[in-house]
């Protein structure tokens, strides 16, 4: 199969799997401009602040922030749901077809939500007005609340919409310019997942394998439970749910399911199944390595191998091999105290390796590094 078949099937897979999801969400700020004749009526002494033409006086809430704070706390709910669930695609989210009733009956309740709270806050706006005049540090200034507008038109300002639709390719003309920026769109695809997948492997890198010692250094925790891998069963199920992308894509859910497997049910995760997890996280936060890994889930006879071939070689395949990105930390020794050691950094120039046995030789920057799995 050509390149061009590839990318062609590749591009009708896309369309065939995905809808696309947009928001159009409006918030009203409960803020006005503050003019300089307000300031000037309570204080004569602003008179003499510089015009308009050279600064700005800013805004005035003539709002408690935490009567809005909820239509902010449900638009950015919308925006998480489609963000664990989809991709950035042409400006929307696409969401996989598997996905869709799900995200989309979670989206018709928070707009009935955000509709229920905007008709609570339009029947109460002006008692909200007076209690944010009446204010302890307001009731100086309460003149300056002022020339609000009506409860109907603030309502108005208030709205929580979504839309749904599916993409095709723009020409009748299969091989034109058009259609040929299109498939390349399309196939971007799989980039925007490896890239999105190491956003949550470095979540759960930075905010739950890791963490301050108490003297301000940044050491790998020696322990870690179940609900701390939500990040790595997101990116497990994101593969899985994208998986008519590419071939690849499968193998590396099954991969980080077997890893999941591995893992107790119960108590603390520590040891050799942290080091399971590490070595995946690590893995995953690279989108280049992360990719070869699928790559080699994808050739090899079960997860359990790919995963056996990424614990003893990291994977690299028989012509470079790149470290995964990651952050500095410190390893504890119980003999010693704490010992300096470090996760690797990500690098551009591929390092030649040399297989003797099980163990991988490195050259040049590498050999100052420990293998990752001689971290544990």
């Amino acid at each position: 199969m050509t390149n061009k078949t590839v990318d062609e099937a590749i591009t009708k897979k896309s369309v065939d799997g995905l809808v696309c999801v947009s928001l159009d969400v409006h918030l009203w700020s409960g803020r006005k401009r503050l003019k300089k004749e307000a300031l000037i009526a309570k204080n004569p002494e602003f008179a003499n602040l510089p015009p308009e033409t050279l600064a700005t006086l800013g805004s005035i809430k003539i709002c408690d922030t935490d009567d809005l704070a909820p239509f902010l706390s449900l638009k950015r709910e919308a925006e998480k749901l489609l963000a664990y669930n989809g991709l950035p695609l042409l400006g929307t989210i696409g969401i996989p077809q598997g996905k869709l009733d799900d995200v989309y009956k979670s989206l018709v309740r928070i707009k009935a939500e955000f509709d229920q709270t905007a008709t609570s806050f339009k029947r109460r706006f002006e008692t909200a007005i007076e209690l944010w005049r009446d204010h302890p540090d307001n009731k100086e200034w309460s003149g300056l609340i002022s020339d609000i507008p009506t409860p109907e038109h603030v309502a108005g300002r208030l709205s929580f919409g979504f839309y749904l639709c599916r993409v095709s390719a723009p020409s009748s003309e299969e091989f034109s310019d058009a259609n040929a920026m299109y498939a390349e769109q399309m196939t971007g695809l799989k980039g925007e997942l490896f890239a999105d997948a190491a956003k949550e492997a470095e979540i759960l890198i930075t905010k739950y394998l890791t963490g301050d010692n108490g003297s301000g250094a940044i050491t790998k925790r020696e322990k870690v439970t179940w609900k701390t891998l939500r990040p790595l069963k997101r990116i497990g199920e994101k593969f899985q749910n994208f998986s008519f992308l590419d071939p690849t894509c499968e193998p590396l859910a099954r991969m980080i399911d077997h890893v999941l497997k591995l893992l107790p049910n119960d108590g603390p995760i520590d040891g050799v199944n942290l080091m399971h997890v590490w070595t995946i996280s690590q893995t995953l936060a690279n989108p280049g390595k992360a990719m070869r890994i699928a790559r080699l889930a994808f050739e090899s006879e079960s997860p359990a191998d790919a995963f056996e071939q990424l614990l003893t070689f990291g994977g690299a395949p028989a012509a470079t091999f790149e470290s995964p990105a990651a952050i500095a930390v410190e390893t504890s020794n119980s003999g010693t105290g704490v010992d300096a050691g470090f996760l690797d950094q990500p690098h551009s120039a591929p390092v030649q390796p040399a297989f003797h046995g099980s163990q991988l030789e490195r050259t040049g920057a590498e050999a100052e590094q420990p293998m990752f799995i001689g971290l544990f």
